[in-house]
């Protein structure tokens, strides 16, 4: 996946520790004199202050500077599209490394496939989304400490205003492993989440991670199988793959997220862009083409986008299509 050309001058950039983690934070210098101008002493009674924070979650063997690329091409598009009688709520992007990647590598070989030797991909793959579930919500609970921002409200708007909060409407991107991310952070924490734009993603890991150690022919009949409802001993794997490579509590496990995920996902609640290479086969679009048609009919702010010819990659097509669908749906 390339990184995107962009001016580094266009947005400024910050960077916070938070919980050990370096967490980049574009275009935040619009949040001071945003906040300031609540100040206004004939502004009506105020409920909110909102602020939309776009959070960018990177590919398996990428690092921020692929999502800081896609961040200030969003952040240039959507000022360019929006209108300028719109809301001038602003719009900020964060960035960092996930797990295992970029300065928080620990073994190179733990972000290889079964076919690069890592006879553990699947365990892996999913203990590494789980946690990068975890530190996507670490950051969303603790950037707006570092912000800071309720400092910036005068005491005579804090008389008129005792109720008021500032609030972070999160904005979910997610790319690749990034996307597979975005699905499972969505499903645990709806109540935290605004929008969701996965791309090139997967919302039915146990489907995609045992066609891939089954090698299972794309137009094989078997690709339409939902394995989150299989039992193990249905999935007809070897003693070796048994072994080393799909254990069963790791079954039970996965496919116990996935069935919930399947069934219960929250989709008249959060808004979704999604963006699917149609030539993809390392996550091939027909294993959430079910889901996805679900969610059309269920949220009429929902759109997926499959681009013809495109494999198993980022396109500048998806993200103007996706800017295009934030500055009308956001």
């Amino acid at each position: 996946m390339q990184i995107f050309e962009f001016d580094p001058k266009s947005f400024s950039k910050e960077k916070y520790n938070v919980g050990g983690i370096s967490t980049y934070v574009y275009n935040s210098d619009l949040l001071v004199p945003y906040i300031k101008q609540f100040d206004d002493a004939n502004l009506p009674h105020i409920e909110e202050i909102p602020i939309n924070v776009l959070y960018l979650v990177h590919q398996r063997g990428g690092d921020h500077r692929f999502t800081e690329s896609i961040a200030y091409n969003v952040l240039k598009q959507f000022y360019e599209k929006r209108p300028a009688s719109d809301d001038t709520t602003p719009l900020i992007c964060v960035t960092f490394d996930i797990r295992n990647h970029g300065e928080r590598l620990v073994d190179e070989l733990r972000n290889s496939g079964w076919t690069k030797g890592n006879q553990s991909h699947a365990v892996d793959m999913v203990s590494g989304i789980e946690g990068n579930v975890r530190d996507l919500k670490l950051i969303i609970d603790y950037l707006p400490s570092y912000l800071n921002l309720n400092h910036f409200l005068g005491a005579q708007f804090r008389e008129r205003n005792p109720s008021c909060e500032i609030k972070f409407r999160n904005l979910l991107s997610g790319y690749s492993l990034g996307g597979h991310t975005v699905f499972r952070f969505a499903s645990e924490y709806p109540e935290l989440v605004k929008i969701i734009n996965p791309v090139v993603g997967c919302h039915d890991l146990t489907s995609l991670l045992v066609n891939r150690l089954k090698q299972t022919p794309l137009d094989s009949p078997s690709y339409h199988k939902k394995y989150f409802y299989f039992h193990y001993d249905e999935l007809d794997l070897n003693t070796e793959q048994k072994q080393l490579n799909y254990p069963e509590v790791f079954h039970k496990r996965l496919s116990y997220e996935d069935t919930r995920i399947f069934e219960n996902f929250p989709m008249n609640k959060i808004k979704m862009f999604a963006a699917f290479g149609k030539e993809d086969t390392l996550v091939p679009v027909k294993l959430s083409s079910v889901w996805c048609d679900v969610y059309v009919n269920s949220n009429s702010a929902c759109e997926v986008f499959v681009q013809e010819g495109v494999g198993h990659d980022v396109t500048p097509e998806m993200i103007d299509r996706f800017t295009t669908w934030l500055v009308k749906n956001i």
